[in-house]
């Protein structure tokens, strides 16, 4: 059902006029397509296939590029460049997102409700610009937020709060009074940082 997420919002929360939405695996179901990315990118590099455990690379989520070839480094070996992943996922992604992308119509179901009683939202996503910004097209989403903030606008990612804090003035309202929606542990960490409630979604 649609409205199981809705319902289980506290109706305080519902009532606050500024909420933030992570994009991917939050608002859009992507996160096996950017694991498929990334096990494109790194058999593509190493010259060898690399199994990504879904479970970890849903803990990364929010995650820098550089901070998470440092994790795989720390925990498989892997001496990988982060700029010529970048450039591996990125093809990857342009060449997939067409077909790849739904939305999650509990996470959408939030947000209509919201924005009918008001609410400014923004999303604060940890990728890059053009990426958000494709995956809000193709979900013909970008009409329903007041501000789109990317790992390109802030320079501390997730779980540092500094993304959600310029989502909240981007959308003028104090972080007292907005809630954020994500599906990572580091993006819960970076929003409680922030001094906002955090709605949490399984990742998708």
């Amino acid at each position: 059902m649609s409205d199981t997420l809705l319902k289980s919002i506290d109706t305080t929360l519902l009532s606050r006029p500024g909420w933030i939405f992570d994009c991917d695996g939050t608002l859009a179901a992507t996160m096996r397509l950017h694991q498929r990315s990334w096990m494109h990118a790194i058999e593509q590099q190493t010259g060898q296939p690399f199994d990504f455990d879904w479970e970890f690379f849903c803990s990364m989520g929010g995650m820098s590029t550089e901070d998470t070839c440092t994790r795989l480094h720390e925990r498989h070996g892997l001496k990988l460049d982060p700029r010529i992943i970048r450039s591996h996922t990125d093809v990857f992604l342009d060449h997939h997102l067409e077909s790849g992308v739904e939305a999650r119509p509990n996470v959408l179901h939030v947000l209509h409700h919201v924005r009918g009683k008001g609410a400014r939202t923004a999303v604060a996503s940890g990728g890059t610009r053009q990426h958000v910004g494709r995956t809000l097209r193709k979900l013909n989403l970008e009409a329903h937020f007041e501000a789109v903030v990317t790992c390109e606008d802030v320079v501390r990612q997730k779980p540092y709060p500094d993304i959600f804090l310029e989502a909240a003035r981007r959308i003028g309202r104090e972080p007292a009074q907005c809630v954020v929606i994500e599906d990572s542990p580091r993006g819960r960490e970076a929003a409680e940082a922030a001094g906002m409630p955090c709605v949490m979604v399984e990742s998708a």
